[in-house]
């Protein structure tokens, strides 16, 4: 079984941060947007807005990255907000790797390829991208990848860093190249979002907190050495919130429309504690259930009993309670960094509360539906479709102007 969980996990994944979805994604003709109305031009300390951080400032959404995608960053979105000109590192058709497409029960990408198994495709930068630009963030990074270029352990790295950092540098590295005058820091998710497979285990799963402070301690000394002002995204949210994770109850209420793809819901789920990754548990339990229909067998069995030290995609209320206070006390010291420097501060809870409302778990909107997570996430359910990342960029926004004032005067300097 366990091969066979790892043989689909990509797939399985197919669901592991004005609404729009993120199906039909197109490539877009460059990588710079012309953001900077000259009439309203933001103030001065905006000049040279460079970011930092994870896929969720990269603009990775179902899976994957391309300009279309990276074009409705929040970095992007919020340099649209503040009238200031901001390039990214455009990525050509089909992406870096192309994205899911719609619907999920297709089980493929959006240039046709199968999503049941890993994927190695990753297009050029377009034609005109010069590296580095404005947005250095990179999918999966840690806060230690971004500050010295290593790897975490779990850090499975593509080749999509290439696509936007030169050979050589790192997130650090290559900001300080450009002398920015503002500087965004978004790190913190992938030390913790590994877990969700169901495995909560420090150093392999999940960064142990002193790995975390101590490269985030570095990062923000070499934004203190550039001058540049700042604005910091903590992780502050619950696990919980996220779309993919639904509780047993949840997928028990579903059971009669798991049974018409072979698939039984076990009665452990009706009353179960544990909490359950769809985007792992759901195209598992579909192609088992179509697998051993094929076969002339019975139905796959779904069942919410958490297994210690498997990828089951399961977590119990242990589970979340450790990432959940992990993610406290990583939120804690990047709100520290920003009171004493005085630096503009927003959480990604500001999307993630609210991104599953009105959104229950439906077994055939799951797989049939443009937006199975909702408006606010894409079909990965982890990363924001457009509106989502316009929540992010409108909250950064509001930071900064609290923080800097209309004309970026810090309150503790009037």
């Amino acid at each position: 079984m366990h091969k066979n969980l790892k043989a689909v996990s990509a797939a399985a994944m197919v669901a592991l941060a004005a609404a729009c979805s993120d199906s039909g994604l197109e490539p877009v003709a460059s990588d710079v947007r012309p953001l900077m109305d000259l009439e309203h031009a933001g103030p001065s300390y905006l000049s040279n807005y460079v970011a930092m951080g994870t896929s969720l400032s990269m603009g990775w959404a179902s899976d994957g990255v391309l300009s279309s995608s990276q074009a409705t960053s929040w970095p992007v979105q919020l340099a649209d907000r503040l009238h200031t000109p901001f390039a990214f590192p455009g990525i050509a058709f089909p992406g870096c790797k192309p994205p899911f497409a719609e619907p999920l029960s297709a089980f493929k990408r959006i240039d046709g390829s199968s999503a049941l198994g890993p994927n190695t495709t990753c297009a050029p930068n377009e034609a005109g991208v010069t590296l580095p630009t404005n947005n250095l963030a990179v999918e999966n990074a840690t806060a230690r990848e971004g500050l010295t270029g290593s790897e975490s352990p779990a850090t499975g790295r593509g080749p999509v860093t290439s696509r936007v950092l030169p050979a050589g540098m790192t997130q650090v590295t290559a900001m300080q190249s450009l002398n920015p005058t503002f500087v965004s820091v978004e790190f913190g998710g992938n030390e913790i979002l590994p877990a969700q497979a169901g495995l909560v285990i420090p150093g392999l799963t999940v960064t142990p907190f002193s790995v975390f402070r101590a490269s985030y301690a570095g990062i923000i000394a070499a934004v203190q050495g550039t001058g540049a002002r700042a604005l910091l995204v903590t992780i502050r949210t619950d696990l919980r919130n996220f779309p993919a994770i639904r509780t047993g109850p949840e997928i028990a209420a579903q059971r009669e429309a798991f049974a018409k793809y072979n698939v039984t819901v076990d009665a452990n789920c009706d009353a179960s504690p544990n909490f359950l990754f769809v985007r792992g548990i759901v195209p598992t339990a579909i192609l088992r259930g179509a697998g051993m229909a094929q076969a002339g067998a019975g139905p796959y069995n779904l069942s919410c009993a958490d297994r210690p030290f498997t990828v089951d995609y399961i977590l119990s209320p242990a589970d979340i309670a450790a990432v959940n206070g992990l993610a406290e006390q990583m939120s804690n010291e990047i709100e520290r960094h920003a009171e004493e420097n005085g630096y503009a501060v927003f959480p990604l809870g500001v999307l993630y509360e609210i991104a599953k409302d009105g959104v229950p778990f439906d077994l055939e909107s799951y797989l049939h539906s443009a937006t199975p997570y909702g408006e606010l996430i894409s079909l990965d359910g982890v990363h924001p479709s457009p509106a989502g990342q316009a929540i992010f960029a409108k909250a950064a926004a509001k930071a900064i102007r609290r923080t800097y004032g209309q004309n970026g005067d810090r309150k503790n300097d009037q």
